[in-house]
């Protein structure tokens, strides 16, 4: 009886957040497979260490802390692959994605996905990108974030800061590759293209 009630409560309180995890662990990973098993990963942590959380806790935050070490552990595995993920690696994701029966998951990936700023967060410290998508994809306070990175407000608003003058400049070098590689007579179509791309919305984060 109490095993059953416990369940539900934990149910009841983290469930409602498994697409925002999903999709953090997603940009983080750059791979839906591997986002899907750290979500799983970090629902049995959460549910073997629920009796250590704090009722009026923030359930959120606590969610994020684990699924981060989740993640650093996924990530560590990598240590002998590279980590940058080729941009046509992420249009492969893309495509696959598309072609399978829509679900919450995909939905969210649908509304945000960018492959080149996908590419771009890969290239940066978790340091860094950790806050900027807890920020940017999930919408967290200074204050949320600084308790699931267990740091200070203060220095999330300083790797905040950095991040973004670090993807800008990921991004920008990006876009300059792509334009020393078109050919001169097409230089006009790609100035387009850039202009584009450059306009409100087009990419959330910077």
């Amino acid at each position: 009886m109490w095993f059953g009630s416990r369940r539900k409560e934990f149910e009841r309180l983290t469930l409602p957040y498994a697409s925002a995890l999903f999709g953090f662990a997603y940009w983080r990973l750059a791979s839906r497979e591997d986002a899907e098993d750290a979500v799983q990963e970090a629902y049995l942590r959460a549910y073997r260490s629920f009796h250590t959380f704090q009722a009026g806790s923030n359930v959120k935050a606590w969610l994020i802390k684990i699924l981060i070490n989740v993640i650093n552990d996924s990530l560590s595995k990598r240590k002998h692959h590279a980590l940058l993920v080729p941009l046509e690696d992420c249009e492969e994701f893309e495509n696959r994605d598309a072609q399978e029966q829509p679900g919450p998951e995909q939905s969210l990936i649908d509304k945000e996905f960018d492959p080149e700023l996908l590419v771009a967060l890969q290239q940066m410290p978790s340091t860094m990108v950790h806050p900027l998508l807890l920020r940017e994809i999930e919408e967290m306070s200074y204050q949320e974030i600084a308790e699931s990175l267990g740091v200070p407000v203060g220095t999330v608003m300083s790797r905040l800061f950095r991040a973004r003058q670090l993807l800008r400049e990921l991004l920008s070098k990006s876009q300059l590759e792509e334009s020393s590689e078109t050919q001169m007579p097409r230089k006009a179509s790609s100035a387009q293209s850039t202009d584009k791309d450059s306009t409100p919305g087009a990419r959330r984060i910077p």
